[in-house]
């Protein structure tokens, strides 16, 4: 994990060596989700959006998770699990042709020594004024120990498939629906189906509030709705 870190260290300074010349801006915000199997997180975070050229930027940032949900033991007794995480993620965003392209890396430490990597790549693409299209595709590699506390060090992996649209009602107010497909290494499915609203009610705070239904096939289930929402600063 400590390798991990000082990989997005060189990344960030790297950026000052080759790019004296680069347009820092400051991001952050706040993030809540609730929902089936009593879940409840805090996310907050913050980070610079570094402007690399006139058509790509690198997103340097750390969020922190507080979260909370049931958790029913070998012996069938239940209890509160409460979990903190610390995450570093490093993106590049570029635009070409009127569309968005994003690549994304994570890295993921917390509670019990819970370790966990992932890659996000994606885009956002425009075929009309006010239509956004969005399609992507998500892996994670996680220690079981934070959802199976009485697994230990095992390991699981976690593919996904993500799409949606965002469609503008008005300026600074869209709204769209989501859809996302998941399988891990142990053979579970899952899918989850939502919808998002984003408000910009003045520049650069952005206010985001959504509500999705997740199935899955284990028989350790967080099936139920879910909701969040967020208050973020983007300059």
């Amino acid at each position: 994990m400590k390798t991990g870190k000082y990989l997005l260290a060189l990344i960030f300074i790297s950026v000052f060596i080759n790019s004296a010349e680069a347009e820092l801006r400051p991001q952050g915000g706040i993030a809540s989700y609730f929902g089936a199997n009593n879940y409840f997180s805090v996310n907050p975070w913050g980070g610079i959006r570094v402007n690399v050229t006139s058509n790509s930027s690198l997103l340097l940032n750390y969020r922190f998770y507080s979260l909370q949900f049931d958790y029913t033991n070998k012996m069938g007794e239940s209890y509160l699990r409460k979990a903190e995480l610390n995450n570093f993620t490093t993106a590049l965003y570029t635009r070409n042709w009127g569309h968005d392209f994003y690549a994304a890396a994570s890295i993921f430490s917390g509670t019990d020594d819970y370790s966990a990597f992932s890659l996000d790549l994606g885009t956002e693409l425009h075929p009309a004024d006010r239509l956004a299209i969005t399609a992507g595709i998500y892996y994670l590699n996680e220690d079981l120990v934070l959802w199976y506390p009485e697994e230990g060090s095992g390991k699981i992996d976690v593919y996904s498939v993500k799409g949606g649209f965002r469609y503008s009602l008005l300026d600074g107010l869209s709204l769209g629906p989501t859809l996302e497909f998941y399988r891990n290494s142990q053979e579970v499915t899952a899918y989850s189906v939502g919808a998002m609203v984003q408000f910009i009610p003045v520049e650069p705070v952005y206010v985001n509030f959504s509500y999705y239904y997740y199935s899955e096939s284990a028989q350790y289930k967080f099936s139920g709705n879910f909701f969040s929402a967020g208050l973020n600063l983007y300059y």
